[in-house]
């Protein structure tokens, strides 16, 4: 019991780090939500700015066209054809102003007259001179407006033949529109991104608490197997040292027969010239204990080269268990009473040890009971089995004797040896049955044994 609550104390221990690693997952799959949603809204941002591009590009290349094919603007220098041919694009809603760049990134000129008039930086030279057109937004305006949104498209102008680049036309829109389109989007990507970590968080969960299920169930039975290894090794250990033992004991047993014998006839017989002597009496009782002690050993030992029909009956038993224990209970003031219920029928083999049993859990209730005490004794067959039950008033098992009941420990009782209960348990198991402490209370215990019956004496 001691190893098996240690082991129930240590599965508590992996639960800590069960919700600890659940954290971790969950703060893993979280990270790479926001990182996936935050590149989603980078992405789509990119592709709302490229629309405007894609939609100022054409139209600053129809009005280029335009210019060159326009008589007026046939006189004029190269950036005030460029500013001219576009300024019709200006009137377009949203535009704020214009700047044109020549091929070196030289500042050519713009409207309004108050434009910023600097010249491109070389990664903006570089981009330009790739032809693609890109698109810049600036949250808080970069010239015009300090505090509004400002969208910034910069086309590249090819020659009449369209082989080289001869300027950059850089148009200034207004970026509110584009500002509410970009929380849109932010908003629909924070919804999808929320309900993604709540499924995701979800089956994460359950995931987990399905693995934790099974590793509950593997921790458990792993624990129990081990609980059952360490009781079979236990056991394993006490019947090696029963075995060693029974051989020492049955070659004592038949060298104390026949000495025993004649000094119980001796006693028997002197005692009546000694009537009244109290330490006399003494020593022929136990004497005659010792006796019947070794007799039953070596019924039990005679029954084990003998066919199982050779039987015993419940009344039997009663009557041998009454032979010896109501004159041993003499002056103790214990009401014993030994019943039997039914008809059972058992093999003389099975029946003797089952006598060694219920003579063992007697002489502990014996010693349990107070004087006024009460101890019952039941001899029945139910179901199959012969069933052997020891209820006495005593005060119960302790806590401790109750976790370590079949096991041999330092016994309590100045003359046990603490290994009672665990032989008796040893001999049930031999048979087959099943010794079990029913219940214990401070106002007393039951203690049954329950043998199957074979079916030709059922």
């Amino acid at each position: 019991m001691p190893n098996q609550n240690l082991l129930r104390s240590q599965s508590k221990e992996p639960s800590i780090a069960y919700f600890i690693s659940l954290g971790f997952v969950l703060a893993i799959f979280g990270g790479i939500v926001w990182i996936s949603s935050s590149q989603l809204k980078s992405a789509l941002r990119k592709s709302a700015i490229q629309r405007y591009v894609d939609i100022w590009t054409p139209v600053t290349q129809f009005h280029i066209e335009q210019g060159r094919n326009d008589e007026l603007f046939g006189g004029l220098d190269f950036e005030d054809f460029i500013v001219f041919s576009l300024i019709e694009a200006q009137e377009i809603e949203g535009s704020l102003g214009l700047q044109v760049f020549g091929a070196q990134g030289e500042f050519l000129n713009g409207i309004p007259i108050s434009i910023d008039e600097r010249n491109l930086y070389l990664s903006e030279i570089d981009q330009m001179r790739s032809g693609e057109a890109w698109g810049v937004f600036y949250p808080r305006g970069i010239w015009n407006q300090e505090s509004a949104p400002e969208l910034e498209l910069n086309i590249p102008i090819n020659d009449r033949d369209g082989e080289e680049i001869v300027a950059l036309a850089r148009h200034h829109l207004e970026g509110q529109a584009i500002l509410d389109e970009f929380k849109e989007i932010d908003r629909e990507v924070a919804n999808q991104a929320g309900w993604a970590f709540i499924g995701g968080a979800s089956l994460v969960f359950t995931v987990f608490l399905w693995l934790g299920w099974r590793l509950r169930r593997a921790r458990n039975a792993i624990a129990e197997r081990a609980n059952r290894l360490a009781q079979a090794n236990a056991e394993l250990a006490l019947v090696a040292k029963t075995s060693a033992v029974g051989a020492v004991a049955s070659h004592l047993i038949h060298g104390l027969k026949n000495p025993l014998a004649g000094v119980s006839e001796h006693l028997s017989t002197a005692g009546t010239s000694r009537a009244g002597d109290e330490d006399w009496e003494y020593a022929r009782q136990a004497a005659n204990r010792m006796q019947s002690m070794i007799n039953e050993v070596v019924d039990v030992l005679r029954n084990e080269e003998l066919d199982h029909l050779d039987t015993l009956s419940g009344v039997e038993i009663k009557t041998y268990l009454n032979n010896k224990y109501l004159s041993l209970i003499k002056g103790k003031q214990i009401d014993l009473g030994i019943r039997a219920i039914g008809d059972l029928v058992m093999s003389a083999r099975d029946a003797n040890i089952a006598k060694l049993i219920v003579s063992n859990l007697l002489d502990n209730a014996i010693d349990a009971v107070s004087p006024g005490g009460e101890i019952e004794v039941r001899i029945e067959a139910a179901d199959g089995q012969a069933v052997f039950s020891v209820i006495d008033t005593g005060p119960g098992f302790s806590i401790t004797a109750r976790e370590n009941l079949f096991a041999a420990i330092q016994s309590a009782k100045t003359s046990g040896a603490g290994i009672g209960l665990a032989i008796s348990h040893q001999l049930a198991r031999h048979l087959g049955a099943v010794l079990e402490l029913v219940r214990t209370s401070s106002s007393g215990s039951e203690v049954r044994l329950s043998m199957p019956l074979p079916q030709s004496f059922r």
